[in-house]
């Protein structure tokens, strides 16, 4: 690993582990992006037909309903419980996240839990470097890799997401209260909510993940208010929360005080009418 200034991010030396890393000599590494652009696909068409069609359904309805999402986030330092209010006009989804306290703290980049870890396994009956390019490393688990981690990768404290439980033996719960009434309605246990979550989001390659990945570095939960597959058709089917703000609390058992990020995936719609009036309904 390297930056643009050729600053080399080495194993730590000492009394480090061979899979820490740490900046090379006394120059620290940095980053940058550039030269970065953006590609828009624009659809033309030769006639007018496209216009009328669009001036028609102003005429009709009274505008043109442009949904898109919107997102509001909650922070706090969760001690089994931590409460947050929505209004919106279509709740899709919570996301939390849940972090260790120390999450800022600067350190070297962890392995990824399941992806290949170096200095594993070599080629020949020892470890002495060859010239030969070589696949070097040994996946945490089966050879071959699982769920896609044949491979090399590397998370930062920030991006580490944790269970953190107080009791290492016993089973965590969770549970979301929303107005009083218990989704689901009944405490969830660790492997519950990891299947939940996956069934809560159309991405099918997220559903590879083992239990052990998951509450390793990828400890978020989702829960989700819409219609299934609503999101490709742009379709607010979520819960309607403007008339009575929708008072949550996350109330959770045998987890560490831990930094909690909840996400509120809501849909929102731009209404665009006759002389170019534009109205947001959140």
């Amino acid at each position: 690993m390297g930056d643009d200034v050729g600053t080399a991010l080495t194993p730590t030396a000492g009394g480090g582990t061979a899979d820490a890393f740490d900046a090379h000599g006394t120059v620290a590494p940095g980053y940058t992006l550039n030269e970065m652009t953006m590609q828009v696909e624009v659809l033309g068409m030769s006639s007018n037909v496209l216009d009328a069609i669009v001036e028609q359904r102003i005429a009709s309805v009274g505008y043109l309903s442009l949904p898109f999402k919107n997102y509001y986030s909650y922070q706090s330092t969760h001690t089994n419980t931590s409460r947050f209010n929505v209004n919106s006009a279509s709740w899709d989804r919570l996301w939390l996240v849940y972090r260790p306290t120390d999450y800022t703290t600067k350190s070297a980049p962890r392995v990824a839990e399941g992806y290949k870890r170096g200095n594993r396994a070599f080629v020949g009956s020892s470890s002495t470097a060859t010239t030969t390019t070589l696949d070097i490393g040994l996946p945490q688990y089966d050879t071959g890799g699982n769920s896609f981690a044949d491979g090399e990768k590397y998370i930062s404290n920030y991006f580490r997401f944790q269970e953190l439980k107080t009791d290492a033996t016993a089973n965590a719960f969770f549970q979301l209260q929303v107005n009083s009434a218990n989704i689901p309605a009944y405490r969830m246990t660790t492997p519950e909510a990891l299947a939940m979550s996956l069934n809560s989001v159309d991405v099918p390659s997220k559903k590879h993940m083992s239990l052990k990945q998951y509450t390793t570095d990828q400890f978020i939960q989702c829960y989700r208010f819409c219609l299934p597959d609503s999101d490709n058709s742009r379709l607010a089917s979520g819960l309607d929360t403007r008339s009575v703000s929708a008072q949550g609390s996350l109330i959770t058992d045998n987890i560490q005080a831990c930094s909690l990020v909840m996400f509120a995936e809501v849909t929102s719609e731009l209404r665009v009418g006759a002389s170019r009036a534009i109205e947001v309904i959140f």
